[in-house]
């Protein structure tokens, strides 16, 4: 059973990302079976899993409906992720880096200032730019050596949008998308240079502001249509609406 579960979880929160099904739409137990080829009891534990990572809504005698997400509920995520990797990187600076560790996120800065110097201005380079955020994230999770913080950034991960690997580029402003990368690049050399200096809350700090930092430019880069557009095509991007 716990195989069943774990497959049908997954399928369905890739099909409630892609926006297989509209936001705010009844989902139903039965529904969720069928299509998946589980059992009810299967279903609406999967259900449930993606209520608690906040996906889904239950409403009392009504069943589950899709959640849609505010620009606004995005940014307060992302803080909110922001909150549990300034705690990492304070416990990673306590504790302090292994050689290995370090020897990586030094490599990840490297290139990152390759692509940094090159404007990233492909589609490739700004793929590649968003694979190295996210494990440059990931890295300092690790590097706290609490398991707690990595299950809840991980859950936090999974909104739409709020991952470190789902970067926002301005496309009608190249120029703008180039400052906020460099000042980005910039933001990640102060929290490694804080860890590895063992200053835990030089590092915390840095972290938080480099979340509040983040969460601005989504909100700004998201007026433009051509860039909302391309955020509508990321996992969880269909989720998004205008706000109230």
């Amino acid at each position: 059973m716990t195989l069943a579960l774990d497959e049908a979880t997954e399928a369905l929160r890739h099909r409630v990302l892609s926006g297989a099904f509209t936001p705010d739409a009844k989902l139903r137990e039965a529904t969720v079976a069928e299509e998946f080829g589980v059992s009810r009891t299967i279903a609406r534990l999967a259900m449930s899993s993606l209520e608690n990572e906040g996906l889904l809504t239950r409403e009392p005698n009504r069943g589950s409906k899709v959640r849609h997400f505010t620009i606004q509920q995005i940014c307060d995520a992302i803080e909110v992720r922001g909150e549990l990797e300034a705690m990492a990187v304070r416990q990673a600076a306590e504790r302090g880096l292994t050689a290995a560790t370090d020897a990586a996120l030094g490599a990840l800065m490297d290139w990152s200032a390759v692509l940094v110097a090159g404007g990233a201005r492909s589609e490739a380079e700004q793929r590649e730019w968003s694979a190295l955020n996210q494990r440059f994230h990931d890295l300092l999770i690790e590097a706290s050596g609490n398991w707690a913080l990595k299950i809840a950034s991980e859950q936090m991960a999974r909104l739409p949008l709020v991952s470190p690997s789902a970067v926002i580029f301005e496309r009608a402003d190249p120029a703008k998308a180039q400052r906020q990368l460099a000042l980005a690049h910039a933001d990640h050399q102060d929290v490694l240079d804080a860890v590895r200096a063992r200053q835990p809350h030089r590092a915390e700090a840095r972290m938080r502001e480099h979340a509040v930092a983040s969460a601005r430019n989504k909100r700004s880069n998201l007026v433009d249509p051509e860039t909302m557009a391309f955020a509508r095509s990321l996992p969880g991007g269909p989720l998004i609406r205008a706000e109230d």
